[in-house]
């Protein structure tokens, strides 16, 4: 099977061969004398795990890729527990595909056998390195170490001082909830009350420290007073022995977190941006000092994977990553990004999003996600679909051009999902103080600590009904207050279909429509919102009524009707089995384009509501040679 329209395809390619400069720059920034290479599971690569779980491997890895003059060294990635649950979450992915029918799906991957080499010379040249290895029958993948940043971020003036409880009443007479707020800055906090959450603490709930906040950034300032007391703490290695790895996970006296720069227990920020993306998801509220984060009562869990200058790695942030969701963070904020797409970075937050849900800064060059639109280029980790990928409104963000309930990029299904307030926002910074700054940076982490609070509320919500009741209550921002109160109510879109001409007694066989042959389409729906119980999808003649008249002198419409069945929230499904069918007559000139159209609904839904998506297909009447 092949997709149908195959336009889509030609203005990708039109688009990536204009990229921006921004985008040009990702793409070739990685570590010099680093690459990635998964091997494939059933390679026997000789992993053992230590003590505290630590993958490690004797394997001569350069030698079976026939490149060990080019390695000086290697090392395996992950820790035992990390590995064996993407196992574990491989087979399960495996058994859904089986049991939707899709035969023909690739094994989702694991976190298996993926290792770091270093090459002697270090102006070898990686991409030409991986083109050697890449085609490997042992390889899975091989990619550069991309390099990722905090991106750009404004600062304005840094206040050190106590500025007293002075705007106590201000602040209050600002909100339109009833709640008091005695933190001094908080009248300076438009973000808050832009999103409705001052409205959930009113009515609902300040955050009851239940919720635990991975801050994956330049690490965070611990000792600020205004974070101090929401600093999520591993209690077993507070209260366990010196120097040992009490908790069995693989970092020794991991208190507060860990550095991945330093390699040390002591993630503090020698930089800004993590300490102030870190009040906005959890400053103490109603402490008389400061500001208040959007949850007052958090666990803020603060990784280091960003150099001061604000440089990381995948590897190091794909590290971060399994830290963060094997020690128990329910939410991860990622306040950084790049248009290099890391496939081990992507693996380690498929396995976090089983546990915890994720939220990633769209970034702050002005390009629109893609493919259709001018410069643009997809932002990573935001635009992936299991990533709540967050916006601003102004003019510095990146954006979606085509909305968070629609894709053009209907393979890879890429989004921002969110938009928050991110202009001149009030926080910490190191050493006790407060500043303003701007960026997508700070729209994440108000989100982040929203979460905080929808989950505390919410505890039985999937993370897809999540994403879906979000998505569906934003207006010009992301509305906690309606997306807590909210029934949700199913949403599908048609995304696209794939023909098949693959049927017995047809002439070609060649994936297009020919004369005379029987077609089935396959459509590819998605459910952006509740669960949808009985999904059906017609296929009809497009066009006007004119249009039509001469249409069905060239196709019959044989089975117009396909039962897809229920679908749950925020899902994709794709039909492999009762196919939308028609015939082609034998006297329909070349090249003569039929307009299609595709109806999804559900078929319990009260009202109905219909999404259609319209086609042509191109007829061919010639003899293939």
């Amino acid at each position: 099977m092949r997709n149908i329209f195959y336009l889509f395809f030609l203005l990708t390619n039109l688009i990536y061969s204009q990229m921006p400069s921004e985008v040009m720059q990702d793409l070739n920034n990685f570590e010099p004398s680093e690459l990635i290479v998964k091997l494939k599971d059933n390679v026997d690569a000789g992993v053992y795990y230590e003590e505290n779980g630590k993958a490690k491997s004797d394997f001569n890895i350069g030698e079976f890729l026939g490149i060990e003059d080019k390695i000086e060294s290697s090392k395996v990635m992950f820790h035992q527990a990390a590995i064996e649950a993407s196992v574990v979450n491989s087979q399960k992915m495996k058994a859904v595909y089986l049991a939707k029918g899709m035969q023909n799906v690739k094994d989702p991957l694991t976190m298996k056998n993926i290792f770091v080499l270093k090459t002697i010379n270090q102006q070898e040249n990686i991409l030409q390195l991986i083109e050697e290895i890449k085609d490997n029958p042992n390889v899975e993948y091989a990619e550069p170490n991309y390099i990722y940043s905090i991106d750009d971020f404004e600062v304005g003036d840094i206040i050190y001082d106590d500025p007293g409880n002075e705007n106590e009443q201000e602040s209050s007479e600002n909100s339109t909830a009833n709640i008091s707020v005695d933190d001094p800055l908080y009248s300076s906090q438009s973000n808050i009350t832009s999103t409705n959450i001052d409205d959930v603490w009113d009515q609902y709930t300040t955050g009851d420290g239940s919720q635990v906040v991975a801050i994956l950034d330049t690490g965070g300032d611990y000792t600020h007073p205004d974070l101090e007391a929401n600093t999520w703490i591993n209690t077993a290695e507070l209260n366990g022995v010196e120097d040992y790895d009490d908790d069995g996970n693989g970092y020794v006296d991991d208190i507060r977190g860990w550095d991945f720069i330093n390699l040390d227990n002591a993630p503090l920020d020698d930089n800004m941006h993590g300490t102030h993306v870190a009040g906005i998801v959890g400053a103490v509220g109603n402490n008389g000092i400061g500001i208040a984060g959007a949850a007052w009562n958090v666990k803020l869990m603060h990784i280091k994977v960003f150099q001061s200058s604000g440089i990381g790695d995948s590897v190091i942030i794909a590290e971060g990553v399994e830290y963060a969701y094997m020690n128990g963070a329910t939410i991860l904020n990622m306040s950084f990004g790049g248009y290099g797409q890391s496939q081990t970075l992507k693996l380690s937050l498929e396995n976090a999003y089983s546990t915890s849900i994720l939220v990633a800064a769209a970034g702050n060059d002005k390009i629109g996600i893609g493919p259709n639109c001018t410069p643009c280029a997809p932002f990573y980790p935001a635009a992936y679909n299991y990533v709540l990928g967050v916006e601003d409104t102004m003019g510095y963000t990146n954006y979606d051009q085509d909305g968070p309930t629609f894709t053009e990029w209907f393979l890879e299904l890429l989004n921002y999902e969110l938009a928050a307030p991110g202009s001149a926002i009030m926080s910490t910074v190191p050493n006790g103080g407060y500043a303003t700054l701007t960026g997508t940076s700070m729209a994440t982490p108000l989100v982040a600590g929203g979460l905080a609070l929808y989950n505390q509320q919410k505890p039985d919500d999937s993370k897809e009904i999540i994403f879906g009741n979000l998505i569906n209550t934003s207006s010009t921002y992301v509305d906690f207050l309606a997306a807590i109160e909210i029934e949700p109510v199913p949403d599908l879109k048609i995304l696209t279909a794939e023909v098949d001409d693959e049927i017995e007694g047809n002439t070609y066989q060649n994936d297009e429509p020919d004369i005379g042959e029987t077609i089935h389409l396959y459509p590819r729906v998605k459910n952006y919102w509740g669960q949808a119980d009985n999904v059906k999808v017609e296929l009809k003649i497009g066009g006007n009524q004119f249009q039509n008249d001469y249409y069905n002198t060239l196709v019959t419409i044989e089975d117009n009707i396909s039962e897809l069945g229920s679908m749950s929230a925020y899902s994709t499904y794709q039909q492999f089995e009762d196919p939308l069918t028609f015939s082609v007559s034998e006297d329909v000139p070349h090249n003569t384009q039929v307009e299609f159209r595709m109806i999804v609904w559900d078929e319990l839904q009260d009202p109905v509501v219909k999404d259609s998506l319209d086609f042509n297909l191109k007829i061919k009447n010639a003899v293939q040679l």
